[in-house]
């Protein structure tokens, strides 16, 4: 087995850190899952440009190569010169489409254009989970077809030199669940062009949010890391609400649940990750079922707490022995200099990735929140993904909640007086049992 040579070699290189007792080169990757390094905020350097080049090429199965946006415009112009039906137009195409940033409006092929620029690991990493949760490529073809007969001259002549680009099959991600809902909704969402094309990255920053939140709530809660990852409550406020502290779900579940600087989970998310890549490359709720690899974890466990002084006691069972090493690097990171890496590592998962799902409400603290364009946009990926036209409010909610997203009592309140704000619901009776969500596209 695979993870055998892995935890084997993970063995070794402690055991040589042992030997030459030099405990400061023990090294916590945690690259394969987590986009997210010990570097300051201003160091940590993530292409999305490049992130979403990836995504398009295996959404659409179609790549412009190592092609930037000049080579682009010099060989689209180039061909519109030769071409008597369009020689005349080429200026017109330079000034509105090819000299702007106009293209990125009217067709998802400008996002293959290459910024050639070298990747950095976290863009790796990043690139690795959104492949891992795109499940399989678009079946439909690309729509070609542009607002008007410039447009849909330009989108052929780009699609014409593209070449077909095979889908990856092999992807692992964490969060399978989240994985079917990201393949689900990417795909309803290229249902309307340019819907797509204007909510894109919103979309994919909502997504990598989820991706991390509920990684962290799956693997820094032992009930959760050994079973297959679902949806787990995590509590979201809409922006336009009051918030209080008798807000008991949201208090509970929210913003401090993941950042408090006590007890938040998503202090753990760092070293458990660096844990779990020295015993395999699998997740962990796969890496359980490997019932007779437990004598390699104690010995790797052992190796460990030699190494930083720390006692250990074998444990008779995967788990168990697992959980004891997961304590054990939790020690090192909170006695040794590892500390202030890991904090610079939860400072960018929260004034990064998370920052606009976060508001300050001063003395009630602070909440989780959904903007109107978030809600909007996650609304229309539940209805139009579904076979109805339009959705009970509360198949809504669960549609929300199958993505990560907690709604309490005065929140589903608030849902409802927004939708009735935007004009997308229908009533079935005067006492409101029965609404009805539309959507908005």
């Amino acid at each position: 087995m695979e993870h055998i040579s892995i935890i084997e070699s993970s063995i070794s290189d402690v055991k040589k850190l042992v030997e030459n007792n030099n405990s400061s080169a023990y090294s916590n990757v945690a690259d394969q899952f987590l986009p997210i390094g010990p570097q300051t905020l201003k160091d940590h350097k993530l292409d999305w440009d490049r992130v979403y080049q990836s995504l398009i090429e295996d959404l659409f199965q179609l790549s412009l190569g190592e092609r930037d946006r000049e080579q682009l415009k010099e060989e689209v112009l180039e061909s519109f010169r030769n071409s008597r039906d369009t020689r005349e137009l080429v200026d017109v195409f330079d000034e509105l489409y090819l000299s702007t940033n106009a293209i990125n409006n009217i067709t998802p092929l400008a996002y293959l254009v290459s910024n050639k620029e070298t990747l950095t690991s976290r863009t790796k990493t990043m690139i690795k989970i959104v492949q891992g949760l795109l499940i399989s490529p678009l079946s439909e073809k690309l729509i070609s077809s542009g607002n008007n007969p410039l447009e849909s001259l330009l989108i052929e002549k780009i699609q014409q030199l593209c070449k077909t680009k095979t889908f990856n099959e092999g992807s692992i991600t964490y969060l399978p669940f989240l994985a079917e809902a990201f393949s689900k909704d990417i795909k309803t969402l290229t249902k309307n062009p340019s819907y797509f094309l204007s909510e894109l990255e919103g979309f994919i920053n909502i997504y990598t949010f989820l991706y991390l939140t509920q990684l962290t709530k799956h693997l820094c809660i032992p009930s959760n890391r050994y079973t297959t990852p679902t949806a787990k409550p995590l509590y979201f406020i809409l922006e336009t609400e009051r918030a209080s502290k008798e807000r008991h779900e949201c208090n509970q579940y929210g913003y401090d649940h993941l950042f408090s600087k006590t007890n938040g989970i998503a202090l753990y998310l760092f070293p458990y990750l660096g844990y779990f890549s020295q015993l395999s490359q699998e997740p962990s709720w796969k890496l359980i079922n490997s019932s007779d690899f437990f004598p390699k974890v104690n010995q790797l466990n052992q190796c460990i707490g030699q190494l930083f002084d720390e006692g250990y006691r074998h444990e008779d069972s995967l788990q168990a022995a697992v959980n004891s090493g997961l304590n054990l690097q939790k020690q090192i990171f909170e006695k040794t200099s590892r500390k202030d890496a890991n904090k610079k590592v939860v400072e960018i998962f929260e004034k990064k990735f998370a920052a606009e799902f976060i508001t300050d409400r001063k003395a009630a603290g602070k909440y989780f929140v959904l903007n109107s364009n978030m809600l909007l946009l996650l609304t229309n990926l539940i209805i139009s993904g579904s076979l109805e036209s339009q959705l009970l409010i509360d198949d809504v909610i669960e549609g929300f909640k199958e993505r990560g997203i907690w709604l309490d009592i005065m929140s589903k309140k608030a849902l409802l007086k927004f939708y009735e704000n935007v004009g997308n619901i229908e009533k079935l009776s005067d006492s409101g049992d029965a609404v009805y969500v539309k959507t908005t596209i």
